[in-house]
């Protein structure tokens, strides 16, 4: 098993996520033969997940259905700007009667940690009603035998001085933290349903977007140079839109999931671009009210 290069980073970092004593997870004894399982003792991880991560910043899991013997998901970390600071590929794979988790990292930019054919491996401890212990990586329902109260992932590192501790998410299940926040598209019933509906949201996002965009230009009418910066910083993010949510469309275009996906980017991506608008444009340096009210996420 590979942890030295994702522990080394771990160790490099200030996490705010849950980083306690060994507990969580367990390990393969010596000679340890791994049990039989297959993709159906961890059905339950597919979904949308999301809670706390790094620096106490936005973290993201998703697993998609199995497609034959592997199942795939993705984690997110942002940063503390709503960016991308890193990505996990991973897959679980039915492997010799039992299961074996393999995982790679991606920078930003989507450079690789690991070296190109290189990859973290773990391989299955046992298996529980909801939950998978690999040696030293934790999948488990957060409470009882069902993902109602959401997933807790732990994995096992090694830091300075050979200490061993543990780094602890837990995540709910998106649709209920959407819902938690008001989100209108929590309960729809049909994927027809919640396609038209996050339309809607996108809409009206962007529509808040160019009030706030119009409010900034309409500030200051007989700067001529700053009007043209203004729309170009405008033209390059809808350039930037396109290209992300257009790779989050790729990237679940296998899932029905595919349309939300890329909605949920273009929304949040509205979002910080109307925010930033707001902060730059719209505030003051003294204790004067800004010009628009600060604008709140609309998932």
């Amino acid at each position: 098993m590979r942890y030295t290069l994702f522990a080394l980073t771990l160790f490099l970092l200030p996490f705010c996520a849950a980083q306690v004593e060994a507990q969580e997870t367990r390990i393969a004894p010596e000679g340890h033969v791994p049990p039989a399982a297959t993709l159906d003792d961890v059905a339950f991880l597919t979904g949308q997940w999301s809670g706390d991560g790094i620096q106490g910043q936005p973290a993201h899991e998703s697993w998609l259905p199995p497609t034959g013997n592997t199942m795939v998901g993705i984690f997110v970390q942002q940063d503390g700007d709503g960016g991308l600071m890193f990505t996990e590929h991973m897959y679980i794979r039915e492997v010799d009667g039992s299961l074996q988790v393999s995982l790679k990292h991606f920078n930003g930019d989507l450079t690789g940690w690991e070296e190109r054919d290189e990859m973290l491996t773990w391989r299955l401890v046992s298996t529980e009603p909801c939950a998978a212990y690999f040696s030293g990586l934790t999948y488990r329902c957060a409470n009882g035998e069902n993902t109602d109260d959401g997933i807790l992932v732990a994995v096992r590192m090694r830091s300075e001085g050979d200490e061993i501790s543990e780094l602890v998410f837990n995540f709910a299940p998106m649709a209920d933290e959407a819902a938690a926040r008001g989100n209108p598209c929590a309960d729809t019933a049909t994927t027809i349903d919640t396609n038209e509906c996050y339309m809607g949201v996108l809409e009206a996002a962007e529509e808040r977007r160019a009030e706030y965009l119009a409010a900034a230009q309409a500030r200051y009418p007989n700067d001529a140079e700053l009007q043209q910066d203004i729309a170009a910083a405008n033209a390059a993010y809808s350039e930037y839109v396109d290209a992300e949510c257009g790779a989050v469309y790729d990237y679940w275009i296998s899932g029905s999931i595919r349309n939300v996906m890329a909605l949920t980017c273009q929304i949040r991506l509205a979002d910080q671009a109307t925010h930033n608008i707001w902060r730059n444009w719209l505030t003051y340096m003294d204790s004067s009210p800004p010009i628009l009210p600060e604008p709140e996420p609309t998932l």
